[in-house]
């Protein structure tokens, strides 16, 4: 059976066993990182279910309201008019009495494919049903992708899909999606609509497509403050703050949060080749000379006091430290605390 594997590559290698109609009896589908998973269900009902047929095997259970009782009864059952039944158990990190599917696992039926669908977060693999699906089943785990790996990924996606992109607008698109892989591909959708396919995806259409004003932007502000441009940062803020419906406050303190957790790596590295922090760091060979010039302006404690007032910030907006101001406000006070060091 399949190990448990979060990666991209694994992910398209089990698409690939799908399409060829390699299909295991029992699947774990889990983790973090939803575009993995319902890609995954989608590809399991195509291969799985005919469409002539599907109100008669195409079975769906939701952790809240199901039984495992009545999952192995239908599980148990031949198919009608078909040689495969799916039976899909969504939501099962809610499962009251998950052991319960056990000896179903250990003796499944060979008309059957069941799919044991637990997003949000991982079975744990140490306890009896973790370690019995170890045993039986092909497992996916879908933890989010490293940071560090986002811009790779998404390239290949993108290759994927038929299209091709340069450095800085696929900067500009991770970046502004939080390095969520699942954001990214939503916001790819819009471009590829655009878009015909064959063509390289410039800065402009990314800016076009996704929404991202070119002169105010979380990339602006992260300049603004590598460079200390009080007025350049203040124009940025006031412009989040009059459009705040596109720019989450949450998301851009987590934008913030990268990048000076990267400019403090590049500060440590002070000293290695510009290709050597490009590889460590993670960071476009463009990007280079403005992450420098804001390891300079915010050298020695300055860094750590940076990342601690992005932090702090965070732990306010998640209500771990009390705080009465609105979350744009408390966003603003940091950032000009980070300006202001």
């Amino acid at each position: 059976m399949a190990k448990g594997s979060s990666s991209y590559t694994e992910f398209n290698n089990l698409i690939n066993q799908l399409d060829k109609k390699e299909i295991a009896p029992v699947y774990l589908l889990h983790g973090d990182e939803y575009y993995f998973l319902e890609k995954l269900i989608t590809k399991i009902e195509e291969v799985v279910i005919d469409k002539a047929t599907a109100s008669f095997n195409h079975h769906v259970f939701y952790g809240k309201e199901t039984q495992v009782s009545d999952i192995m009864n239908i599980a148990r059952r031949f198919p009608m008019m078909a040689d495969k039944q799916l039976v899909v158990f969504k939501e099962a990190q809610f499962c009251k009495s998950p052991d319960a599917i056990i000896p179903y696992l250990e003796n499944p039926v060979d008309s059957t494919i069941l799919v044991w669908y637990h997003p949000s977060k991982k079975l744990p693999m140490n306890r009896k049903l973790g370690m019995a699906m170890k045993k039986h089943a092909v497992i996916f785990t879908a933890e989010p992708i490293p940071e560090r790996e986002v811009s790779a990924v998404t390239a290949s996606y993108i290759q994927n899909k038929g299209y091709d992109i340069e450095p800085k607008p696929l900067h500009l698109l991770v970046e502004n999606s939080g390095f969520k892989f699942s954001t990214i591909v939503k916001e790819l959708d819009k471009v590829f609509s655009n878009v015909e396919q064959g063509n390289k995806i410039r800065e402009d259409q990314i800016e076009k497509y996704v929404g991202i004003n070119k002169q105010h932007n979380i990339f602006a502000l992260q300049k603004a403050l590598a460079k200390k441009q009080k007025s350049q940062v203040v124009e940025i803020l006031n412009f989040f703050k009059a459009n705040i419906h596109n720019h989450p406050i949450v998301m851009l303190n987590a934008s913030l949060f990268s990048y000076f957790k990267k400019v403090a790596l590049v500060q440590s590295m002070n000293q290695k080749t510009d290709k050597e922090v490009m590889s460590n760091v993670g960071i476009p060979f463009f990007a280079i000379g403005e992450y420098r010039e804001a390891a300079r302006n915010y050298s020695g404690k300055k860094i750590v006091d940076v990342i601690g007032y992005i932090n702090d910030c965070d732990l306010k907006f998640k209500g771990i430290t009390q705080s009465s101001k609105e979350p744009e406000l408390l966003f603003e006070e940091t950032v000009l605390k980070i300006l202001g060091i």
